[in-house]
């Protein structure tokens, strides 16, 4: 659940019942460590297990990203280098323009990219596509020429120069308010999936995600007024001064799809939770206790039944506006208290993090999964859904603009057919049946196909999801 509009946190409050809803970096230990539990019992899953999350692809992208908001808080001036190495031939580039989508637009977000060029070949020019972009935005999708046909395995690079806008706080991925500003997908987003190519989906005309971005070897900067305390994806270092009353901030990390940035006056508490090094901030004069502690929870709860955590670090942001959360590869964006949504944005760090997806073509493989763990971990299930109409499985664009059939079918239904399928294949074989998914899918680009192979021996569970239009 990256965010939920009040409506529809109300709609699924009723349907679900407590559902709310690189750089110098090193991988996290947990990434090869073998999960606890034991690999998938004969006859439950695919004939061969893996003990241990699959490696990092060692061709992923390296991108160096620096961010630098003004002391006004309403403004972020960003650089981009990415070393990228496709896997299939390619004559541009293409990165997405979360910042335009029209929700975001409308509340006065913008990105606008000043100059990009790509080489070693490049044409030095870019264009900006439409792309279902809100009105009076740039366009949604950025595309830099390469001049010529760049073969499978050659690197490529890219440079791009843009300006973020933040509008007033609102429920969004964007925004300031008062001594506070936050943003993630801020940078043109490269648009790759191995083995398929560029992801060019139009942006969403509603509250939602619809990207494709590939874990990468990420380089973070951020330099932000002193007075401010920096939150944000990666394992951080301790600020320097950059002179001017300002400070400069710097994490790393070793696999992330994308990042997200919260600065303002905080207060930070800081701990280890199973060798996660967890950070929560909140606004001054709201205590980080109970929000420290229900991410601790998810962060033991969650591993039990999925595996260790994906990231070394997890850095919680809780913003000083109500609305739900939004998940970023070892961050979050906390627009909410309680364990309800701690429990499912810890749960986007397998789910979408680790194992990613084409949020876009199959976005039940990260919210239908987080929902679904957000019940079992509390104990909140609701068989109810499972009756709603809709098929889980349906693309952004099948949902058009149809958000509480979206929200409804894909967070609510999916969970519930997930749980459905549990029951019907028995707990144990079904949860050893999902830690073969995860250990054989961490750091790629997951498709319903890849699930289905995993359950192949759990035909119940197998009909079951296939009844709801999860699986085809």
């Amino acid at each position: 659940m990256r965010r939920r509009p009040a409506a529809a946190l109300a709609l699924l409050a009723v349907l679900l019942g407590a559902c709310s809803g690189g750089g110098s970096g090193t991988p996290h230990p947990s990434a090869a460590a073998t999960p606890s539990g034991t690999p998938s019992p004969a006859g439950s899953g695919p004939a061969t297990c893996p003990a241990s999350y699959a490696a990092p692809d060692p061709a992923r992208p390296r991108i160096r990203l620096a961010f630098d908001l003004t002391d006004g808080l309403d403004t972020v001036k960003g650089s981009e280098h990415v070393e990228f190495t496709p896997d299939l031939p390619v004559r541009e580039l293409a990165f997405r323009l979360t910042a335009n989508t029209a929700p975001s637009a409308s509340a006065g977000n913008s990105v606008v990219v000043e100059s990009a060029t790509a080489g070693p070949d490049g044409a030095g020019a870019f264009r900006v596509e439409p792309d279902g972009a809100g009105p009076g935005t740039q366009g949604g999708l950025l595309v830099l020429p390469l001049g010529r046909e760049v073969p499978a395995g050659q690197q490529v690079t890219a440079d791009i120069a843009f300006t973020l806008k933040l509008g007033p706080g609102s429920f969004d991925r964007f925004g300031h308010l008062r001594s506070y500003a936050w943003w993630g997908s801020g940078q043109p987003l490269l648009a790759w999936e191995r083995g398929v190519g560029w992801h060019r989906e139009p942006l969403l005309r509603f509250i939602g995600e619809s990207a494709t971005s590939e874990a990468a070897n990420v380089d973070l900067t951020v330099t932000a007024p002193a007075r401010l305390t920096v939150l944000a994806s990666g394992t951080p270092d301790p600020p320097v001064d950059a002179g001017g009353g300002r400070r400069r901030w710097h994490s790393a990390a070793d696999t992330a799809r994308d990042v997200s940035v919260a600065a303002g006056s905080y207060t930070v508490k800081e701990g280890t939770v199973d060798g996660v090094r967890l950070r929560v901030g909140t606004p001054q004069g709201q205590a980080p206790d109970g929000l420290y502690a229900d991410h601790a929870r998810a962060i033991r709860e969650l591993a039990k039944r999925f595996g260790p955590f994906p990231y070394p670090v997890l850095s919680v942001a809780r913003l000083p506006l109500d609305g739900g959360g939004i998940e970023y590869p070892g961050s979050i964006l906390m627009l909410a208290d309680g364990s309800l949504v701690a429990v499912h944005e810890t749960a986007h760090q397998w789910f979408y993090g680790m194992v990613g997806d084409s949020q876009a073509r199959d976005p039940w493989l990260d919210e239908a999964f987080a929902t679904y763990a957000e019940q079992l971990v509390n104990g909140t299930p609701d068989a109810s859904a499972l009756s709603l109409p809709g098929r889980v499985g349906g693309s952004m664009q099948d949902f058009g603009t149809d958000m509480t059939g979206y929200f409804t079918t894909v967070y609510g239904k999916g969970a519930a057919a997930l749980a459905a399928a549990r029951t019907a294949a028995g707990p144990a074989k079904f949860d050893a049946a999902l830690r073969c998914y995860v250990n054989a899918n961490a750091w790629r680009i997951a498709r319903p196909a890849d699930l289905a192979k995993t359950l192949a021996a759990l035909p119940a569970a197998l009909s079951v999801l296939r009844k709801a239009g999860a699986l085809p």
